[in-house]
C-alpha cells in the first residue's frame, strides 16, 4: 500500500468511497441525510485537489495479478484560520474514509498519520475534525490516534 496525493482521474474511486460514507450516516441518521447518487460533486472535488490550502490523499493497493491498483482509503484536510479565535492555522480533517473491505487493517491510521505530518508542514498547530456520535468504532479510532474531544454540539427536536 503506497499512500499518495488525490489526482483528477481519482474521482471516480474517490465517489465510490464517499457514497460508502455517505450511506452509513444515511442510515444512522434519515432524518438529516437525504439519498444522493454522489455526495461529493466532482467540481467540489476537482477544486478540493488543485486547492494549496488542502491535503488530499489515497491510500492505494494492488489487488490482482495484472497489478490494478485501487483507491482503498482517501482523506481531505483543509486549512483553516479562524477569525474570532488565537491567530494560529488549524487543519480540519473535512473526511477521512478507508473501503469497508479494508477497515481494521491500518489504512486509516496511516492516512490519519501522513495528513498530520503533511499538517505540520503547513505549519498548522492543531488538528480538528467532527465526528456523529452514532459512529462508535470511528470515535474510538480517532480517541487511538490521540484525538479528544473539543466541544459538543446539541439537538432537540421541535
Amino acid at each position: 500500500m503506497i499512500i499518495r496525493k488525490l489526482v483528477p482521474d481519482d474521482f471516480e474511486q474517490v465517489d465510490r468511497l464517499m457514497q460508502q460514507v455517505h450511506q452509513i450516516h444515511l442510515q444512522a441518521r434519515p432524518d438529516l441525510f437525504i439519498p444522493l447518487t454522489h455526495p461529493l460533486p466532482e467540481k467540489t472535488y476537482q477544486e478540493m485537489i488543485s486547492s494549496d490550502q488542502a491535503i488530499c490523499l489515497a491510500a492505494e493497493c494492488c489487488e490482482d495479478a495484472e497489478q490494478k491498483s485501487q483507491i482503498i482509503g482517501i482523506c481531505f484536510v483543509s486549512m483553516r484560520n479562524h477569525c474570532c479565535m488565537v491567530d494560529s492555522l488549524t487543519a480540519y480533517m473535512e473526511d477521512l474514509c478507508v473501503d469497508e473491505h479494508y477497515r481494521h487493517l491500518g489504512v486509516g491510521r496511516q492516512l490519519f498519520e501522513q495528513a498530520e505530518k503533511l499538517a505540520k508542514e503547513k505549519d498548522a498547530s492543531r488538528l480538528d475534525l467532527m465526528v456523529w456520535d452514532f459512529n462508535h468504532s470511528t470515535i474510538d479510532f480517532y480517541r487511538a490516534m490521540g484525538m479528544t474531544p473539543q466541544r459538543y454540539i446539541f439537538e432537540k427536536n421541535l
